[in-house]
């Protein structure tokens, strides 16, 4: 078999890959379900299902929640850490750590109040060192 013939099999397979995967998505099946049984990413399950005409809500950037801002802040500020609110409320560290920044609270060092209590190191002499 040619490298011509394999690429046109590959071809053929995509092709019947891509209507199996757009009759699910007519059924009823998530996008989610569509990427797992395909092993395929969901940007991209989505990407073939729109090029094969699947009318699909448009792309978006996450999905927008409501989060209780005053409680995350109460919550951090009694000094819970960013990860652990974070998975309290099912969202990542990332949206809470952009959520206290907008909301103009002070983020601690990482390490906590570790950080804070550890010994700092001696200056650096080196910047006084002649060579």
């Amino acid at each position: 078999m040619t490298s011509d013939e394999r690429y046109h099999d590959k071809q053929i397979g995509r092709v019947e890959r891509n209507r199996q995967m757009l009759g699910k998505w007519r059924a009823g099946a998530s996008i989610t379900q569509i990427a797992d049984e395909f092993g395929l990413s969901l940007s991209w399950t989505g990407r073939l299902l729109r090029q094969e005409g699947a009318v699909m809500p448009e792309i978006r950037q996450g999905v927008r929640r409501e989060l209780d801002v005053p409680r995350i802040v109460r919550e951090y500020e009694a000094g819970g850490t960013l990860q652990n609110i974070a998975d309290a409320h099912e969202t990542s560290y990332g949206t809470i750590r952009r959520l206290l920044l907008r909301e103009k609270v002070a983020i601690r060092p990482h390490g906590g109040q570790n950080a804070i209590d550890r010994p700092k190191p001696p200056p650096d002499d080196r910047a006084s060192r002649t060579w």
